[in-house]
């Protein structure tokens, strides 16, 4: 595979040493952080970063803090950033979607899972790639509104995807795919999901 860097913050030393193996495993070239500031030293000396897995409880920065201190550096704004957390309360899981996180990672996490959502984060990090075919205006305003993961499931429904193909791509449970279109939906406006596809298919 073309290399990825992936940047990992968490003030844990284990679960660094336990990503860091699996990643390499899996031939991504990994940097290692323990916190919100060495992470923001890393991406300011110019290191290209694919991803960023980031933790949300670390002392003196936490994740949500350094999620915005990176968004606020120029070449550090379109770097997909994924929550990586022992929280599972929903309340934290839709924190993470508010503050435009490409994805949120509960630990423990299952491997396979693991690596196959963060292919996925790399393989279109911006939800950028194979934008033809798509209204320029429509996808625009759609970008803007939607947080990143919703924009990214809005375009497989314009594609044609059914919930439970999207829930296999992504390796989102069902329910909670059922969930983002739902709230697709109540963002843009729409009652249906072809409302989606010709909204963004022919701008209408």
């Amino acid at each position: 595979m073309e290399e990825s860097r992936i940047l990992c913050v968490d003030d844990d030393i284990s679960m660094l040493n336990t990503i860091e193996d699996i990643l390499i495993n899996a031939g991504y070239t990994v940097t290692l952080a323990k916190s919100g500031k060495q992470a923001l030293d890393f991406i300011n000396k110019g290191i290209e970063f694919s991803l960023i897995l980031l933790d949300v409880d670390m002392p003196e920065m936490d994740g949500y803090e350094t999620f915005k201190a990176i968004r606020n550096l120029e070449i550090s704004k379109e770097i997909p950033i994924i929550f990586l957390t022992g929280m599972d309360s929903p309340d934290f899981e839709i924190k993470g979607w508010e503050y435009g996180a490409a994805d949120y990672i509960t630990k423990p996490f299952i491997k396979s899972v693991f690596l196959a959502r963060i292919k996925n984060r790399i393989s279109t990090p911006n939800n950028n790639t194979n934008n033809t075919g798509y209204n320029k205006k429509a996808l625009e305003e759609c970008e803007k509104t939607l947080t990143e993961l919703e924009f990214s499931i809005a375009k497989m429904i314009a594609d044609g995807l059914s919930n439970p193909e999207i829930t296999e791509q992504t390796h989102y449970a069902y329910g909670y795919i059922k969930h983002i279109v739902s709230a697709i939906l109540v963002k843009l406006d729409m009652k249906k999901r072809s409302d989606i596809r010709r909204y963004l298919k022919e701008g209408m």
